[in-house]
């Protein structure tokens, strides 16, 4: 029976002969929409991320196995796998894994959303790898690899949202703060919004702090479920107080603003648009739910940003 594959944690590679299996690796390209990116960092829009068709364009079958037959490892005994693996739950989907045989994998390989929902639809992103990896045990010889799961070669592509004007970054929730907004002892997080109408960036305008315990319990800890179960009900919690701020700000007396109200405002109006996107609802519907029911709003982000999947992790690390 074949063994698993297995990950490496260190990038020390004591292997000779095995680099005529890394050239035909340069062919790979994630697809997304149509459009091309080479391995490494791949930053989408949110809708972008979360709706469009992806593929992995990879090299044939058997030119990566006469690039593998120039190499000390068998070409019967290598294979190509392409694995996927989410950022907030670290939920794994091997979407290939076939030896180097002819018509063993399409020119455009799909990854379907449907069968990997945990990965592809991970509000954070996810990590593909496209390996040339060992596919059975060798016999020990120096300097060439022999424990099946090695990988040979491979390209690595790290897919993720865009977080310009709707990412804010926490701070912490000093003495000073406190008593600059008047905020009782035992208040562990808030949001204000500064003058947000001449800004470039939203960001600018936009103050997150976070109780300093709590705030270095967080940095010190990114990817633990609790710490990611805060990040996603902080950011579902900043980004309704700033949209309802916003809205608030662009009434006329007490009619509800239109969305041409916010075209005097680049980075607003950027943030409401992304915001539209993300839940699916009408700009003009967002910008009435973000001034005269909050509580909606909070409702709507929290389908969005998959809180119930980000909590139910948390719990069950308990």
């Amino acid at each position: 029976m074949s063994s698993a594959i297995r990950s490496e944690t260190a990038l020390v590679r004591p292997f000779t002969q095995i680099d005529a299996a890394d050239t035909p690796l340069d062919e790979v390209r994630l697809v997304v929409g149509g459009e091309g990116h080479e391995a490494g960092a791949v930053v989408l829009p949110d809708d972008v991320l979360r709706t469009a068709r992806l593929q992995l364009r990879l090299p044939a079958p058997l030119d990566l196995r006469a690039a593998v037959a120039q190499t000390v490892v068998p070409e019967q005994d290598a294979a190509l796998a392409v694995i996927g693996v989410a950022k907030t739950n670290r939920v794994s989907k091997v979407f290939l894994l076939e030896y180097l045989k002819p018509d063993a994998w399409p020119a455009e390989l799909d990854l379907d959303r449907s069968t990997a929902d945990l990965v592809l639809n991970d509000r954070q992103g996810f990590t593909l790898t496209v390996a040339v990896v060992l596919r059975h045990n060798l016999n020990p010889e120096p300097l060439r690899p022999s424990i099946a799961g090695t990988w040979l070669a491979r390209r690595e592509f790290s897919v993720g949202p865009e977080r310009q004007d709707t990412s804010f970054s926490p701070e912490e929730l000093t003495e000073d703060v406190r008593k600059q907004f008047g905020l009782r002892e035992g208040v562990q997080r808030f949001v204000f919004v500064d003058t947000w109408q001449g800004v470039e960036n939203l960001s600018d305008a936009v103050r997150v702090y976070l109780d300093p315990d709590t705030l270095h319990l967080l940095l010190a800890n990114l990817s633990d479920p609790g710490s990611i179960q805060l990040q996603a009900d902080l950011a579902v919690y900043a980004t309704e107080t700033v949209a309802s701020s916003i809205a608030r700000d662009l009434m006329t007396g007490d009619d509800v603003a239109a969305p041409s109200a916010l075209d005097a405002y680049p980075a607003a109006k950027r943030f409401f648009e992304n915001l539209s996107r993300r839940l699916g609802v009408d700009l003009a519907d967002v910008i009435q739910i973000a001034t005269n029911d909050p509580a909606l709003l909070r409702a709507h982000l929290e389908a969005a940003m998959d809180l119930k999947t980000v909590t139910t992790n948390a719990l069950k690390e308990k």
